[in-house]
């Protein structure tokens, strides 16, 4: 045990306190009856004694005092305690698959480490950092068993570093669900077309009407309107089938984040004002704006110069490339990814012993003070 402030034992001068208001004086004095002076015989002074009464109650009080003193000067202890083993679970793997001794303690290895007992968290957790947390969290004494499968996300670069040997396990990658159909989910793309360009809009409202259905009923209806329209309020993609220069206000709304579809012969600066991400050279080209992106079709929307109007897949196609997709997440061999020792150990965080003082204190003046309320209170020690 330490004390942050050591100073604070100086209120055990308060000690004599309870010493002072226990002691009694007495004096050893004899009565005698009256009788003339000069028959009285010649007696040593009556004598002084100073004695404690009621031990019980100053013990008590002793104590209070000793351990307000305490208090004071803040006592934690060093050094981590826990049990002698743990075990972090991937949330990818099954628990039924981990071999583990009932006894020892088992976690997700997610942030805050649940208990193995509990729902399993979300797939995609940071493993170097948890388990660097882990690391330090750990007493030095505890050993510490990963269960992983072989691919998984979350590394850095390089292996981690620990301070202690880590029992590694790697178990084969569970089947991933296959991932619901994007087109089961509402989309909503509002068309802006030039007046003799109708014909051409009509392709994207067949695919809006495709997208519907895939959706359900409930799923907002296309929107589709004569350049220049305002757009509506929650729009996830905008088609743009007009010659010439966009408009300052749909080039703002891109650089905020937005999606646009752009007609063959729209003018914008596409080698100034944005970097080129994909080139598919059957229909079209994607740069990316500020925060968004920008599409612009090859070929006009004519079934002659575009055949691929014409196939069953092309509205899931189309979506497809609309919706901006996440970039692929690295998947890390974690057979080659086992961590290293070497590492500093992190120093525990000392453990304050305040509450369980606090606590203790309250229950000796509670008996103080029912001694001290006591009838027997005056009598003797």
């Amino acid at each position: 045990m330490s004390l942050a402030f050591p100073l604070g034992l100086l209120a055990l001068l308060g000690l004599a306190l309870p010493l002072l208001v226990h002691l009694a004086r007495r004096e050893e004095q004899v009565p005698t009856m009256f009788a003339a002076l000069r028959w009285l015989q010649a007696r040593r002074k009556p004598q002084r004694r100073f004695r404690l009464e009621e031990f019980l109650l100053l013990a008590l009080r002793l104590l209070l005092v000793a351990g307000l003193a305490l208090l004071l000067a803040s006592p934690f202890l060093r050094g981590a305690t826990g049990a002698p083993a743990w075990v972090l679970v991937h949330p990818a793997l099954d628990p039924a698959q981990v071999e583990r001794n009932p006894e020892t303690p088992a976690h997700w290895l997610a942030p805050g480490f649940p208990p193995l007992e509990g729902p399993a968290p979300a797939t995609d957790v940071p493993v170097a950092s948890l388990l660097r947390q882990a690391d330090g969290e750990l007493a030095a004494a505890t050993a510490l068993t990963v269960w992983l499968p072989a691919r998984v996300t979350g590394f850095d670069r390089e292996r981690p570093r620990l301070s202690r040997a880590v029992d590694w396990r790697v178990l084969p990658t569970p089947a991933a669900a296959a991932p619901e159909a994007s087109n089961a989910t509402p989309f909503a793309l509002a068309i802006r077309h030039a007046p003799d360009r109708a014909d051409q809009a009509r392709w994207l409202r067949a695919a809006q009407k495709a997208w519907q259905v895939a959706a359900g009923a409930d799923a907002p209806a296309g929107d589709a309107a004569i350049a220049g329209t305002p757009l509506p309020d929650k729009v996830q993609a905008v088609a743009w089938l007009a010659p010439g220069e966009l408009p300052p206000e749909l080039r703002a709304w891109i650089e905020a984040g937005g999606t646009a579809l752009i007609a063959h012969d729209a003018i914008w600066p596409i080698t100034g004002g944005g970097t080129a991400t994909h080139d598919d050279t059957d229909w079209l080209t994607e740069t990316r704006l500020g925060a968004g992106r920008v599409l612009q079709l090859h070929p006009p929307l004519y079934a002659e110069a575009f055949p691929a109007l014409l196939e069953p897949d092309f509205p899931a196609r189309l979506r497809a490339r609309l919706e901006a997709a996440p970039p692929a997440p690295t998947l890390a061999d974690v057979a080659a990814m086992a961590p290293r020792t070497g590492a500093d150990g992190f120093e525990p965080a000392p453990r304050p012993l305040e509450p369980w003082l606090v606590a203790a204190l309250l229950l000796l003046f509670a008996l103080e003070r029912w001694f001290a309320a006591s009838p027997r209170r005056g009598a003797p020690a």
